[in-house]
Parts: C-alpha cells; structure tokens; sequence
C-alpha cells in the first residue's frame, strides 16, 4: 500500500502541514476500495484507495 506521505511529495507544502491531514469523508465502493475527501495542507483531496494503492482523482481549495 502507497503511503500518503509518499504522494503528497509533488505538492508545495510546508513540512508541518503535513502532519495535519483530516479524512472529511469516505465512500465505499467494494471490497478494498472506497473513494476519501481529505483536508491537507490548505486543500480538499479526493483519494481513490483500492488494493494496489492510492490515487489522486482530484483537488481544490479547501473550504472556510
């Protein structure tokens, strides 16, 4: 399994931002794989998690 702080590592961050991630959703899509809205470092990420790992399906700005 892809490690979080293994993918964030393209994303301009200041070191302690990444300490503070916060899972804000999830969705279950099957066995070993469900869709997560993750608040880090000053974004809302949507994550793709399955047996093979993690993927970023997208980000924006995160919300007030």
């Amino acid at each position: 399994m892809v490690r979080l702080a293994d993918r964030v590592r393209g994303f301009a961050v200041a070191a302690d931002a990444r300490r503070h991630a916060r899972v804000v959703q999830t969705v279950p899509l099957g066995p070993g794989s469900r869709l997560l809205v993750v608040e880090f470092g000053g974004r809302r990420l949507l994550i793709g998690q399955a047996r093979g790992g993690l993927l970023r399906l997208d980000a924006s700005e995160a919300e007030a």
